[in-house]
């Protein structure tokens, strides 16, 4: 489970993840190079923002997935925020912040959006290998995330994972270890009212060399539970100022 802080609080309140497909021209270099390089670190200067980062897909990235909806077959970009107290005033200001750079034109770029989700930190584990504590996990430098998006009935039920398979995934060379979201109440205006429960399995090694056994542990999953997987699929870390790297993904 998550570690408090030393006033006995979980320093991390919220999780944003936010899923676009690529350009209408397909050309995503520009847009990339843009929130990399101005939007992402413009969000610092929200009070609980506390962590932003981006990952892409690439052709092997897509070839490794084993869900994926038709709302999420055409995602190539997934970028993530962590948040702090004050959560709610934060998240305020994040979409002020946003409108108000729209207004001055600092928001020239966009892509095709498929999802902007909220969640609440449910579960968070580290590998031995990572050797650090499960709460710090996430800023701890990554070569990719393994996103699994699920459904479940009672919704946010999907947040919880077995012992077995939790201890399935750390076992796994390359996996850093992972955080699992279930959906916020906050800003139903703004975020997804879909029910998805998230989960963000980090990587030390390259993503399409962990795939396959990170996807053996979510069918193994999926078979003895009634969850209904929406998309699991491995991402690359986004490299700064390699862009044009990734400018035509997926």
């Amino acid at each position: 489970m998550n570690a408090p802080d030393e006033d006995g609080e979980v320093k991390t309140k919220l999780g944003v993840f936010s899923l676009s497909a690529s350009s209408p021209d397909g050309t995503d270099d520009r847009y990339l190079a843009w929130h990399h390089l101005d939007h992402l670190p413009q969000q610092y200067e929200v009070t609980g923002v506390l962590f932003g980062q981006r990952w892409v897909s690439t052709p092997d990235c897509r070839a490794a997935r084993v869900a994926a909806s038709d709302r999420f077959d055409p995602v190539n970009h997934v970028v993530h925020y962590l948040f702090g107290e004050p959560v709610a005033q934060s998240v305020d200001e994040f979409f002020t912040l946003r409108d108000h750079l729209i207004e001055i034109g600092r928001f020239p770029e966009r892509l095709p959006n498929r999802l902007v989700y909220g969640g609440e930190p449910v579960e968070v584990h580290a590998a031995p290998s990572a050797s650090v504590t499960a709460d710090v996990l996430p800023y701890r430098p990554n070569r990719g995330l393994h996103l699994v998006i699920e459904r479940s009935e009672p919704p946010g039920d999907a947040a919880r994972w077995s012992p077995e398979h939790v201890d399935a995934l750390l076992g796994i060379d390359g996996v850093a270890g992972m955080w699992s979201f279930a959906p916020t109440t906050l800003r139903p205006d703004e975020f997804s009212r879909s029910g998805y429960c998230v989960a963000a399995i980090y990587l030390e090694e390259e993503p399409t060399r962990v795939a396959g056994a990170v996807n053996a542990v979510l069918a193994d999953r999926w078979s003895e539970s009634s969850l209904t997987p929406a998309l699991a699929a491995p991402f690359e870390a986004l490299l700064p100022f390699d862009y044009a790297r990734h400018a035509r993904p997926g």
